[in-house]
């Protein structure tokens, strides 16, 4: 399909997925809002797309802030004068365990993964209903699914994207508006390679653990995500709504 002229904001789009997502969407002709807590790295990825001959802009935004995702909303409504693709992806990822988990810590995991996710769709479905339809794509995790020690928060945060998901899809389906989720597996990223820093064992060796526990023999990377994504956004990809979309190489499959 043709993404000419589609308006797509990106949450989370500084870097790893995001910064993909953003890349894949401009690629193909589409105006992309690269929103990011920081500035400088929504700023900087929108650079690089705009001077590789596309379209882009970056906007700064806690993705937490009520007040912020109002903004954004409309911000790229009175530029554009709609929306028609919403990409959730923004997370925060403290490994910690449960016993060791303070509220403040707990709240703003909650808060920065899955009601930021609420937030944005409450705001952009309005403008969507108003325009006949559009695609929202949640970014959840494998640990949705399945999780490992001192995940607590991330892992609640992202099962419950999961569930959010299924609910404001069947809420809107019959005004045209689908709404699916991504559960990507484990991705060289910056969250990724920031928690192999956090270990004692060198880096080169915790990647090679990595990949090898991997069934398809790898890690994931941020551009075969995108891909997912943008498929999932996709008019051709017409009838399909409430979905869970598991990229992760096999990793949950393997029991």
């Amino acid at each position: 399909m043709s993404w000419k002229d589609k308006i797509i904001v990106v949450t989370g789009g500084g870097g790893g997925i995001g910064r993909a997502v953003c890349h894949r969407f401009a690629e193909a002709g589409a105006q992309v809002v690269v929103v990011n807590r920081t500035a400088e790295k929504a700023e900087r990825v929108a650079r690089e797309i705009t001077e590789a001959g596309h379209r882009a802009v970056g906007m700064a935004a806690d993705v937490s802030s009520e007040a912020d995702v109002k903004r954004v909303v409309h911000d790229t409504l009175e530029a554009y004068g709609k929306i028609d693709v919403m990409v959730n992806n923004a997370a925060v990822c403290p490994q910690i365990r449960l016993a060791d988990l303070t509220l403040d810590t707990w709240n703003q995991v909650i808060t920065n993964n899955l009601t930021s996710v609420f937030l944005f769709c409450r705001e952009v479905i309005p403008s969507m209903v108003e325009a006949g339809g559009g695609a929202i794509v949640n970014v959840s995790s494998v640990h949705a699914l399945a999780t490992l020690e001192g995940y607590s928060a991330y892992s609640a945060s992202k099962g419950g994207i999961v569930a959010l998901t299924r609910a404001i899809a069947l809420d809107y389906a019959r005004q045209n508006i689908r709404v699916n989720v991504v559960l990507p597996g484990a991705v060289q990223t910056p969250m990724l390679e920031g928690s192999v820093k956090n270990l004692d064992t060198p880096r080169e060796e915790i990647m090679k653990q990595w990949n090898d526990s991997q069934p398809i023999g790898r890690v994931g990377q941020p551009e075969e995500i995108a891909s997912v994504i943008m498929f999932a956004a996709s008019d051709e990809n017409s009838f399909m709504t409430g979905a869970t979309l598991v990229a992760d190489g096999g990793m949950t499959i393997d029991l």
